[in-house]
């Protein structure tokens, strides 16, 4: 098959969307397809024999988060005229019900149209408005993935004739292993790490609240801030020097930060659908702890591994119980690992795979 993946964000923007597609596309190369992606230009962005860019990317906050959007005045004559002069058997669009590149790709195919459906809203649910303007092109839809049943229950009120299948994210068990680098000076303490986009609804200022508590029954006890964005301004002096800011690092570095650490916290407080993080950090031999917001619930195997969305408190027990008690942290990182490989990206592309299949037939 020829496939088309289309979205405005794709590396080196950092994000669950991004990592999606790099590694389906990849995963569906292995198995004999072509695959091309077609998304926004970027300054930085190497030049790949398998990705087209096209117009400008612009940066905007929405749903508490990042939002990349592509545009220029000829952007709908590109997309036309790409598509146009490309053969392709499926075009795979990741939320085209917005004025964006997913949109004008799903617009102008005239293949087999698929949409993964990745989002879940921190606030008021877009695709309540989002109905009146693009059920139309909605009926051009042969199939659409929702990442879990969370993305599944967002969409499907509204937009509830799209031939719905829940196919979950992935992780790269070759890339996110328990062997490999480590950084040497996070054995000297016990370390959690936070990894991620500084963005609210991630959940960062929970952490750093819980952190005095935590610190108060392990005084050694390092925090590491791994992510692009603006630090908070507000930590307690108490535990200031016990946290460490790295900012955004290199993708190639990501895996030996998750090895590195005693324990990984994603303390997000909502617009979640899945949790990628969650299995790159197990997937990487971490014990893992989360928030218990519905998206996470679905990807953490033991309630041992959550803690209420925004208590500091119940935060902090988790975490002290798995880095005082040898024990348990042994027990969690042993779920987390044979969780983490279900979700291994070759088995999540023939599933994709068996997807776009059934659909070809059908049309």
């Amino acid at each position: 098959m020829r496939v088309l993946q289309v979205s405005d964000s794709y590396y080196p923007d950092p994000g669950g969307v991004s990592e999606v597609l790099y590694h389906l596309s990849h995963a569906l190369k292995e198995l004999g397809h072509e695959v091309v992606i077609l998304t926004s230009r970027h300054p930085e962005a190497e030049q790949e024999e398998m990705v087209k860019r096209v117009g400008c990317r612009i940066r905007l906050q929405a749903n508490r988060s990042e939002v990349i959007w592509t545009f220029s005045p000829s952007l709908p004559f590109e997309v036309r005229n790409f598509i146009r002069n490309n053969s392709f058997d499926i075009i795979h669009t990741h939320g085209p019900f917005a004025p964006n590149l997913p949109f004008l790709a799903l617009l102008y195919s005239n293949a087999v149209n698929v949409a993964t459906f990745h989002t879940a809203f921190s606030d008021f649910n877009y695709y309540k408005l989002a109905k009146f303007a693009f059920t139309s092109i909605s009926r051009k839809l042969h199939g659409s993935i929702c990442v879990s049943d969370k993305a599944f229950r967002e969409i499907y009120p509204h937009f509830p004739k799209c031939n719905y299948k829940i196919i979950p994210n992935g992780v790269d068990t070759n890339r996110f292993k328990p062997d490999g680098e480590r950084f040497k000076g996070f054995s000297e303490h016990p370390t959690i790490l936070f990894l991620g986009r500084l963005d609210p609804r991630k959940g960062l200022p929970v952490l750093i609240k819980a952190f005095p508590e935590i610190k108060e029954s392990l005084p050694n006890v390092k925090l590491i801030v791994v992510g692009k964005g603006e630090p908070p301004k507000n930590i307690p002096p108490v535990v200031r020097d016990s946290i460490v800011f790295k900012g955004e690092v290199p993708c190639d570095k990501v895996p030996a930060y998750y090895r590195s650490a005693d324990l990984y916290c994603s303390p997000a407080l909502g617009g979640e659908t899945f949790g990628i993080v969650l299995l790159e950090a197990m997937a990487s031999g971490t014990p893992t702890i989360a928030s218990d917001i519905e998206g996470y619930r679905g990807v953490i195997p033991t309630d041992e591994m959550l803690f209420h969305k925004g208590d500091p408190h119940a935060l902090a027990e988790r975490a002290i119980a798995i880095l005082k008690d040898d024990s348990l942290r042994r027990k969690i990182r042993e779920i987390g690992i044979k969780t983490a490989q279900r979700y291994d990206w070759m088995n999540i592309a023939i599933e994709t795979e068996s997807f776009y299949k059934s659909l070809l037939t059908k049309s």
